[in-house]
């Protein structure tokens, strides 16, 4: 079965002030929990997106309700990685405008991947007041992909989103402790220092810094892919 994730979040407003992963399949969305980390507070989910094991990519798709977002994209390997996302799929970078926002093809390379692997992503953005918002996925990875498994058929950026690549130590820094422009949050720490503690707690951001892809994104789509494969 095919969906089209945005064929109507494109349309319809989002009105909550916070972000929602569309794709792969998220373990839920509780506004009231998203800063909780890890994964909004919400427990491992038992509908795990299969993903091809032969794809060295996967799309990220989120509905963005902050109209200036930092955002994080985080891998942790197993059934349940607990607080453990240590490979970064994607530095931290600044997103400009509401609604849909898609990185078609996030890199695996170099993420050690078996047949029947269980994994999580994160996506981690900062929240509006201090501290970061978490929202998790479970996936497994497999070579038996088939056509019932759900796949996003348009993945595209609203009208108006934009993405700016961070360097430096604003790229480094994890996006719970990041402001929208990449400033260290106050009170937070220069870099992106692995802690579980509290509700701005830090995941690790280490492994394999991958350049980020999306579609239709013109000049401003190509100064990130170069900004962060310069990482």
């Amino acid at each position: 079965m095919k969906l089209s994730l945005f064929s109507i979040a494109a349309i319809v407003p989002f009105v909550a002030a916070h972000f929602k992963l569309e794709y792969p399949t998220s373990r839920g969305f509780d506004e009231d929990k998203m800063p909780e980390f890890p994964c909004g507070g919400l427990p491992q989910s038992s509908n795990r997106t299969r993903l091809s094991l032969s794809a060295d990519t996967v799309p990220i798709a989120l509905i963005l309700g902050h109209s200036r977002t930092a955002v994080e994209v985080l891998l942790g390997l197993g059934n349940n990685p607990g607080d453990n996302y240590n490979i970064t799929l994607a530095h931290t970078f600044g997103v400009t405008g509401l609604g849909a926002f898609c990185l078609p093809s996030v890199s695996l390379k170099g993420v050690p991947l078996t047949d029947g692997l269980n994994a999580t992503v994160q996506v981690v953005t900062n929240g509006d007041s201090g501290g970061g918002l978490y929202a998790c996925a479970d996936v497994t990875f497999t070579s038996t992909i088939t056509s019932d498994d759900v796949s996003p058929t348009v993945c595209k950026n609203n009208t108006g989103v934009t993405a700016t690549p961070f360097s430096g130590a604003a790229a480094a820094r994890n996006a719970n402790e990041s402001t929208n422009d990449g400033q260290a949050q106050s009170g937070s720490g220069s870099s992106g220092s692995s802690s579980t503690s509290g509700t701005a707690a830090t995941a690790t951001s280490t492994g394999a810094a991958v350049p980020l892809e999306t579609a239709a994104w013109g000049m401003i789509g190509a100064a990130l892919v170069g900004g962060l494969a310069a990482l």
